[in-house]
């Protein structure tokens, strides 16, 4: 079967997806667990110098660049405003050879050469984040703000645009824990700055595609033919629960196209129907392997150094069980964000490699880099 799959890798997508859609149902499981060949350490991803930790390390191909999107950023000097810290920051890259490790150097820099926060705020939170700022604070609480934190990276060559998952949250500096506002999708076209359209006109919050009281499908993408997948995930006891929505790329920033995985093959426009279909960490990351044959979902074991792996042959399921990929190097807490970058794969995807967070001090981490060789399952 997966040896059928990869010859169909190139096929039209539409109907690649019939055959898949076809051997799910008439497998009625998931396929066989293909296995790790080889996990191989690489250098830490290599970034600028005025960086001392980043969350997450979402990234795309788009024009023959890699595209990276990070959340929470710590810097080793202070930016224009005078702060050290961005709520969220992107690098970029040419060089697709990863053997050699990765170099971040490109980046949205600010005034003063410094990293900074490409999704822009609203004037409203601008004005928020001002009133509440704890070195000059105007009104309580102190500390409080609004972050946007980026997450998946979704280029949209065919119209000259990249889109920008993002969450936007509220916090408090100091506190631990914040509140999730809701989840958007912001927009980049060459040659013009990062923008945020109007995506819930008449809401509290117009800028954001999935609101407080939704799940917000900021948990990975994907594309297939012409169409935007995006898990979005809750938690559980010790996992995050995902569920799935689609909507054409084309349209994927008006709401109404937007539809849900409801379960046995059928998809409704209402949120509130939407089922799990994956059971995953907190970052995770789906893609098409043509090596496999299989759709592979990667992320982190909660609270663990673990990084595992699941495949299935549809973005629905079923998935197959969870394996060990790779187990990360301890840090001075658990490994977090683990993250496949299929732009970089090699031999058809035989050779995949994948990035996790590991914490090296007080507000200082590295983002570590794994070329990982799968085998084919038996059949």
């Amino acid at each position: 079967m997966a040896g059928l799959f990869a010859l169909s890798a190139s096929a039209d997508p539409h109907a690649v997806a019939a055959l898949r859609a076809a051997l799910v149902t008439s497998s009625g499981g998931p396929p066989p667990i293909p296995p790790v060949l080889s996990a191989t350490e690489l250098t830490p991803v290599r970034q600028n110098a005025a960086i001392k930790g980043r969350d997450g390390a979402q990234s795309g191909l788009f024009h023959d660049r890699s595209i990276w999107a990070f959340g929470d950023t710590v810097l080793n000097v202070p930016g224009h405003d005078g702060d050290s810290w961005a709520d969220n920051t992107t690098s970029w890259t040419a060089d697709l050879d990863a053997a050699d490790g990765i170099v971040l150097t490109n980046d949205h820099l600010d005034g003063t050469g410094a990293p900074t926060e490409f999704i822009p705020f609203t004037r409203r939170e601008r004005r928020f984040n001002k009133l509440h700022d704890p070195n000059h604070c105007q009104q309580q609480p102190c500390g409080a703000e609004y972050a946007l934190w980026a997450g998946p990276v979704v280029p949209d060559p065919q119209r000259n645009r990249v889109l920008y998952f993002y969450m936007k949250i509220y916090r408090v500096i100091g506190n631990p824990g914040w509140t999730t506002i809701g989840t958007g999708i912001a927009v980049w076209t060459p040659g013009s700055p990062v923008v945020r359209p109007i995506e819930s006109p008449g809401s509290p919050d117009p800028t954001l595609m999935f609101l407080q009281d939704e799940v917000g499908f900021t948990g990975g993408s994907l594309l297939e033919g012409g169409a935007l997948y995006s898990y979005g995930c809750y938690p559980g006891f010790l996992v995050q629960n995902c569920q799935l929505a689609r909507a054409p790329l084309a349209d994927a920033l008006d709401r109404s196209t937007w539809i849900f995985y409801a379960g046995h093959g059928m998809w409704s426009p209402n949120s509130a129907d939407a089922v799990t279909v994956l059971q995953g960490g907190a970052s995770n990351q789906v893609f098409f392997d043509p090596y496999l044959g299989d759709y592979v979902a990667i992320y982190s074991a909660p609270l663990d150094d673990d990084v595992m792996y699941r495949v299935s042959y549809s973005p629905w399921g079923p998935w197959s069980d969870q394996a060990l990929l790779f187990t990360g190097v301890p840090g001075q807490n658990f490994d977090y964000a683990a993250l496949s970058h299929p732009e970089f794969a090699e031999g058809d995807g035989q050779t995949q490699y994948v990035t996790y967070v590991r914490i090296t001090g007080l507000f200082e981490s590295e983002i570590r880099l794994v070329q990982v060789v799968f085998g084919h399952p038996k059949p």
